[in-house]
């Protein structure tokens, strides 16, 4: 039986990961000792070292030390991993993350925050809401977060507050306190089979969870229904407990009124754009009242909250614009670029989509047709890869095919990064949004652009 003890040895394999350095960090503050590898230096592994862990740049036999109690792994490591090799010749329990996390979140009453879209968001503003609300709760987010200090802490406080990735079909082995589901939608075909079966593992997830909050507005959700005898729920354009209503969006700010269970509250202004972040909000401010928070309180720490890092992140805004964003699945880049237009209404709106994993692009790549409606001139890269190895045949041509039906012109497809930013830095024009959307390495693209 996994179990987590202080005085241990852990080795993460892919520690820079933003799940599994979230986890380091906690175990860390534990007490634990740290040790770790993943493929390439960044910045959650030098802040891990600097935090005292040791990392090492490779995945090598010899990285295991002879003193590790215990290896977790990250859902990206396949098992054939030199280094889980290695661990599970010499007898060294082998664990995923997600095993580590429910181990943790068994120590407290523990918040989850499920879905295929908004989670990282969703968890960033449950944790600012608990954190700035004095609840010193534990809290792991998938990306840093500046008004939070990182990725993760532990916390005095009695709430474990955790986002749960459905990647691979292991989050239904949580039995979380309290859960959210921000909405059920298709993505991870490598490890599920269809829609349906998709819908099946949050019902599980949903009947596992002691108290459960869904959003109304959507439709796959709404089928939790007949496993649920009674969720708490959030909604814009559904009757609801919590609802946002009058909204409006002046740039980064979204601004609606709070109404719950009919009466209005007040009205918040979110320093993040687009309706897709008020359902964000709708969610975080759910488990914020349903682990007894007050409504006046929150609305006023959702008026100062902070994006994290990648997440509508604003490189530069002098005449034009330039966003990094982690969109990378259909709806998302839909409802991000509704938010550049709604909010900006930009000369042109310059979309630079990076396809990320090869699997993901040969099951969606049909899906991107009406992704890009907003968007002026659309430029599509080569694949991020991941931990993935080539697929014969999947390319991102599949996406860019599938824009050009429903975009007749101003579609393109550079391979090149250097021909990328010689084209768009011809291209943009003084008035012009550029939004990087991809969950690889784009940002390092758009970040030369701004740098330029």
């Amino acid at each position: 039986m996994f179990k987590i003890n202080p005085d241990n040895k852990y080795h993460l394999i892919g520690i820079g990961g933003d799940g599994m350095s979230g986890l380091a960090r906690v175990l860390l503050q534990l007490g634990a000792s740290v040790v770790g590898s993943d493929i390439r230096e960044c910045s959650n592994t030098r802040v891990l070292c600097d935090a005292g862990a040791e990392v090492y740049i490779g995945h090598r036999s010899s990285n295991l030390t002879r003193d590790v109690d215990a290896v977790v792994v990250s859902s990206a490591i396949s098992e054939d991993n030199v280094e889980v090799r290695e661990a599970k010749s010499r007898g060294i329990p082998v664990q995923e993350r997600l095993t580590a996390l429910a181990k943790l979140m068994e120590e407290k009453k523990s918040v989850a925050i499920a879905g295929t879209h908004g989670k990282t968001t969703t968890t960033t503003m449950t944790s600012t809401l608990f954190e700035f609300g004095g609840k010193d709760p534990t809290y792991m987010i998938g990306a840093n977060c500046d008004q939070l200090d990182g990725n993760a802490k532990l916390g005095d406080g009695e709430h474990f507050i955790s986002e749960v990735d459905e990647s691979d079909g292991h989050f239904t082995e949580l039995s979380p306190d309290l859960s959210v589901i921000t909405n059920i939608g298709k993505d991870h075909l490598d490890t599920y089979r269809d829609q349906d079966e998709i819908l099946e593992g949050f019902k599980r997830f949903a009947g596992k969870s002691d108290e459960m909050i869904i959003c109304a507005d959507d439709r796959n959700s709404r089928k939790l229904y007949d496993v649920l005898s009674s969720p708490f729920t959030f909604g814009i354009d559904s009757p609801a407990d919590i609802t946002a209503q009058n909204i409006s969006q002046v740039g980064v700010h979204t601004s609606f009124d709070l109404h719950f269970r009919g009466k209005k509250l007040g009205r918040i202004d979110l320093p993040a754009p687009g309706r897709h972040n008020v359902y964000n909000a709708l969610a975080a401010l759910s488990l914020g009242y349903k682990s007894g928070m007050d409504f006046s309180k929150m609305m006023d720490i959702m008026g100062k909250f902070q994006l994290p890092n990648r997440r509508f992140q604003i490189l530069q805004n002098n005449g034009s614009i330039i966003v990094d964003d982690y969109a990378h699945l259909p709806k998302e880049i839909e409802v991000t670029l509704n938010a550049v237009k709604e909010g900006w209404n930009p000369n042109r709106i310059l979309a630079v989509f990076q396809p990320h994993r090869f699997s993901r692009t040969k099951h969606i790549n049909g899906q991107f047709g009406n992704s890009f409606e907003s968007a002026d001139m659309v430029v599509i890269t080569g694949i991020y890869p991941a931990s993935e190895t080539p697929i014969p045949g999947v390319t991102s041509q599949l996406i860019q095919k599938s824009v050009e039906k429903t975009k007749k012109s101003g579609v393109h497809r550079i391979l090149d990064r250097e021909e990328l930013y010689n084209f768009v830095n011809n291209t943009m024009e003084d008035g012009d949004f550029l939004i990087g959307l991809g969950a690889g390495d784009i940002n390092q693209f758009t970040q030369s652009l701004a740098d330029s």
